[in-house]
């Protein structure tokens, strides 16, 4: 199963952790690509959530 695959299995929002980590780039990162809007993501409260699908279809896109 590739990596768009996995996070498409996930059944709940990711937190910037978790995205950073199937990533294997840094927190700082995950946010540095939300602010300039080239992840997609959104806010619940003060924290950023990054939807599984969303981001699987992201990665897709930059792979293809």
């Amino acid at each position: 199963m590739n990596l768009p695959e996995q996070i498409e299995q996930m059944d709940h929002a990711l937190t910037a952790d978790d995205l950073a980590q199937l990533l294997v780039v840094s927190k700082p990162s995950v946010y540095k690509l939300a602010a300039e809007g080239k992840i997609p993501h959104f806010r619940i409260g003060m924290s950023l959530r990054f939807d599984p699908h969303s981001v699987a279809a992201w990665l897709r896109e930059r792979v293809a």
